[in-house]
């Protein structure tokens, strides 16, 4: 299958690249930054799709759109820039290519102002900051012109991740005081699962667009997360546990989700990104993901 993928050097997009050019697709990478992917399958091209689109000189089947601006508290012009005029360039290509179908990687912050107790595919859009705001403007623009998959994505965890789990796991190797907020949680997703969940998009086929909420499988709460990450990093941090007011007081609905891919569950996630973290690897290998995973999953 041949495959255009946008945003190809992050750490998510790596990883979904190495496995997915393991199960033997061929990928065209277009990015600002050189991912520096070396096989035979994949080619590279330096190119910024928030000036203009790129129009490959080959038949695409899929196009895995993840280029765009995170979540950093940027400006509105940089969100512009990065997620609706890159998404715009996106459906310029895929009008001229046809590819059967669009895979984007969204975010549960499309949702902003959370009212509800479980947040599933249907729940309100509320009052979205600038992030969550364009993430959802670009599902639209794609959705509007092409069959498009949106995977609404929480804390994406992994080697080069970054957020909440990334920091307790730093303060937790300095033997840090850490102070948390006690709640159910499930607000993660380990990168392994992103692949995992792309390779059934491509297994099935899909005859409409539609939107999944992405997350780990089995309820768990922020306390026990912590302190199973103290105990596999014999850390001596002392956990602060506090009752405050928290923006994410709601879980994760996974329902749709389970009705075609079950994920890891958290605790899972989290010995998987520990065990990842162990080998001390600043870029993904076949051999060292495998060796990770079956410790984890044996």
């Amino acid at each position: 299958m041949n495959i255009l993928f946008t945003g190809c050097s992050s750490y998510i997009a790596k990883y979904v690249i190495t496995r997915l050019l393991r199960d033997g697709e061929i990928i065209l990478g277009v990015s600002r930054t050189n991912p520096n992917i070396i096989h035979g399958n994949f080619s590279w091209i330096s190119h910024d799709l928030s000036i203009s689109p790129y129009f490959p000189e080959r038949n695409i089947d899929i196009i895995i759109h993840m280029a765009g601006q995170s979540l950093l508290n940027k400006s509105a012009e940089e969100y512009l820039k990065s997620n609706i005029l890159v998404t715009e360039n996106v459906v310029k290509i895929a009008r001229k290519l046809a590819p059967r179908l669009i895979i984007y990687t969204s975010s549960i912050k499309v949702y902003g102002t959370v009212r509800v107790s479980e947040v599933t595919e249907n729940t309100d859009i509320i009052n979205p900051g600038l992030y969550g705001l364009t993430k959802y403007f670009c599902e639209n623009i794609l959705q509007e012109n092409i069959q498009t998959i949106s995977l609404r994505m929480p804390g994406v965890i992994g080697v080069g991740s970054h957020g909440w789990i990334d920091g307790v796991y730093k303060t937790l190797k300095k033997s840090a005081s850490l102070s948390i907020s006690n709640m159910l949680y499930n607000h993660l997703i380990h990168v392994r699962d992103i692949y995992g969940f792309i390779r059934h998009i491509f297994d099935e086929q899909y005859d409409t667009s539609d939107s999944f909420i992405i997350c780990a499988d089995e309820l768990t709460t922020s306390l026990e997360v912590v302190e199973l990450m103290r105990k596999e990093l014999y850390s001596n941090s002392l956990i602060d546990c506090q009752e405050k007011d928290n923006e994410n007081k709601y879980v994760l609905s996974n329902k749709k989700l389970l009705t075609k891919y079950r994920p890891l569950t958290v605790k899972a996630s989290i010995y998987l990104y520990l065990q990842e973290m162990s080998l001390g690897f600043d870029k993904y290998s076949h051999g060292k993901l495998e060796a990770a995973e079956k410790t984890v999953l044996a």
